[in-house]
C-alpha cells in the first residue's frame, strides 16, 4: 500500500515538471563552434617534424648497433669453432 503511494507521489512529481525552451540562437552557436577550424601554428608543426626525425634517427641507430654486435658475436663464435684450444698466443 505504502509502496503504491510512493509511486503514485513519484509520477506526480513528474507531471509538474516544466517544458524548458532554448535560447534563441543557441542551436547557431553551437554549429557555429562546431565548424570552427583550429590552425595548428608553424612553430608546433616544426617541432613535431623535428621529433619525429630525431626518433627515427634513433631508432635507426639503435638498429644498426644490434646488427653489429650481433655481427661480432657471430665472427667470435666462428672463430672460437675453429681453434682447437680456444686460447689465442702470439708464438
Amino acid at each position: 500500500m505504502e509502496k503504491d503511494k510512493w509511486i503514485e507521489g513519484v509520477m506526480d512529481t513528474a507531471k509538474q515538471i516544466v517544458e524548458v525552451a532554448p535560447a534563441d540562437g543557441l542551436y547557431f552557436q553551437i554549429q557555429q563552434k562546431l565548424n570552427a577550424k583550429k590552425k595548428v601554428r608553424k612553430e608546433v608543426m616544426w617541432l613535431a617534424a623535428a621529433s619525429i626525425v630525431i626518433l627515427a634517427s634513433i631508432n635507426i641507430k639503435v638498429i644498426y648497433s644490434d646488427l653489429q654486435v650481433e655481427h661480432e658475436m657471430e665472427e667470435t663464435a666462428l672463430v672460437a669453432s675453429v681453434s682447437d684450444s680456444n686460447q689465442f698466443y702470439f708464438r
